[in-house]
């Protein structure tokens, strides 16, 4: 909204005159009671109607940019966010975390549909592949399942989880994708083998 009055100030236009012009454009009467005779003096003086009182270039130009901000925009759906294959590759991702209960007494694995939430979350927010997103929680699970899975998050705190403190959503996957594409994944490529020595 800001916008548009910053534009009828620039233009030197006020908002009766910009209804007068959109009224012209798509040929409707207008409903107020306006002096029209005087306000279409002034548009046609300034230059936003021209001799025959019809829409000068400058004015159409004028109503049909702020019209497009009343567009409504493409609806952003998980296909268009999380691409085609979306489904395919959170069960992918799922697959990764054990089927088990983790330490916390909450399982490792969430729901599905909570999972495309938070990956819409995510990839509207970050700007990391799939196969990223992949490579760096196996990366996660890894070091975790090294530490008996001990303070590990579920699959779904994983994406995304409110910070109460702070009151905003935090991704400990962005950190491990920024961690994987820096080169910090060693692990990935080494086999960890341990022996219990007694």
């Amino acid at each position: 909204m800001e916008e548009i009055f910053n534009r009828l100030i620039k233009n030197d236009l006020s908002p009766n005159k910009l209804y007068l012009l959109w009224c012209k454009k798509h040929s409707i009467t207008p409903m107020f009671n306006l002096n029209i005779g005087i306000e279409y003096m002034r548009l046609k003086n300034d230059e936003w109607l021209d001799e025959n009182q019809e829409l000068s270039s400058k004015s159409l130009i004028l109503v049909q940019e702020l019209e497009s901000f009343f567009k409504n925009s493409k609806k952003k759906t998980s296909t268009n966010i999380l691409g085609d294959n979306f489904i395919c590759r959170i069960e992918e991702y799922l697959e990764i975390f054990p089927k088990f209960k983790l330490p916390s007494g909450k399982y490792a694995r969430s729901d599905k549909k909570n999972l495309e939430n938070n990956f819409r979350w995510f990839f509207e927010n970050h700007s990391y592949d799939w196969d990223t997103v992949i490579n760096a929680t196996k990366m996660y699970v890894d070091d975790y399942e090294r530490q008996g899975y001990k303070y590990m998050r579920t699959s779904q705190y994983f994406v995304r989880k409110l910070s109460i403190a702070e009151k905003t959503f935090e991704s400990e996957l962005a950190n491990y994708c920024d961690t994987y594409l820096n080169g910090d994944n060693d692990d990935l490529n080494n086999n960890f083998f341990s022996e219990k020595v007694v």
